[in-house]
């Protein structure tokens, strides 16, 4: 009755043969849970990968004995006082400009009252990204109404070139945040369109409700993995290094931390911890649960 943990079940003949359990994220719970939550869990489970935990699950984590390596960063857009004002988002300003001269229109609308073009638009991104989505770290793009998710699509001359879903982000029953989860844009869309719909949203929202804290734009996996505040893998971090720096064509990693760079927000660390041992054939195993090869 203190919350719960969120995980995948996965099973690899040669990575994972005992399988593992994929946590994503913190257990949902109050901090003062945390130990206990996890400690409850891993009676349960022997064989656990942690994946995108913040630093205080970290601390839990490692005070438990496990090591624990950097993963990537995720990036806050803080709310309220967002603004485009300043040389850091002179890009930002640059691709708004450029859609409003190109007559892109943003609107607000019900994922139950949109149409066919929605579908083929959505087809023909997954389609030019490899033909699968990425469904363990996001959450998959469904065309039904939720309760506080809000949906927003972008138009040229009366054409849908793109739309994006927002996720809430909920403290003591309340939104007070939103996630920046599903993107799809349309191949002859102007550059910057985007970011367009992720900043008119934004207007929208401040216009709305001034407690909204921040917009999440998500993870930059593999981005910025220093290792420098916990005892870690140092083979493992090495890795990781490689992998966003030279093998892009498993996951676009180095344009994924560009794009979302240009926003200049609030950059904080996720980690990666399993209870095997951050070795490589754990980081294997996790790339094979997520899909990456």
């Amino acid at each position: 009755g203190i919350g719960y943990i969120a995980y995948s079940s996965f099973r690899h003949l040669l990575f994972a043969w005992k399988g593992r359990k994929v946590v994503l994220a913190n257990p949902v719970c109050a901090d003062s849970d945390l130990l206990t939550l996890t400690q409850s869990f891993l009676k349960e489970h022997k064989h656990v990968i942690f994946l995108q935990i913040d630093e205080k699950m970290a601390i839990v984590l490692n005070n438990l004995g496990y090591e624990i390596n950097e993963f990537g960063i995720e990036t806050e857009l803080p709310m309220p006082n967002f603004s485009l004002a300043g040389k850091h988002r002179s890009k930002l300003r640059q691709w708004r400009n450029k859609c409003e001269k190109s007559a892109v229109k943003v609107i607000e609308t019900k994922r139950s009252t949109t149409n066919r073009e929605v579908e083929t638009l959505s087809a023909q991104w997954i389609k030019r990204r490899g033909g699968h989505e990425y469904t363990f770290l996001t959450r998959p793009f469904y065309l039904v109404d939720e309760v506080d998710v809000r949906y927003f699509e972008a138009y040229q001359h009366e054409k849908l070139i793109g739309f994006a879903v927002f996720d809430p982000i909920y403290k003591d029953g309340k939104v007070i945040a939103y996630y920046h989860n599903v993107d799809r844009i349309s191949i002859d869309a102007p550059h910057g369109t985007g970011v367009y719909i992720i900043l008119q949203a934004m207007a929208l929202m401040q216009q709305e409700d001034n407690n909204i804290a921040y917009i999440s734009l998500g993870m930059s996996p593999l981005y910025k993995v220093h290792d420098k505040k916990f005892p870690h893998n140092k083979f493992t971090s090495d890795a990781l290094w490689f992998t966003f720096h030279k093998l892009n064509f498993l996951y676009p990693f180095q344009g994924n931390a560009s794009h979302k760079k240009k926003f200049h927000g609030r950059q904080k660390k996720v980690y990666l911890c399993s209870t095997e041992g951050n070795g490589i054939k754990e980081l294997l195993a996790t790339m094979k649960a997520l899909k990456l090869f």
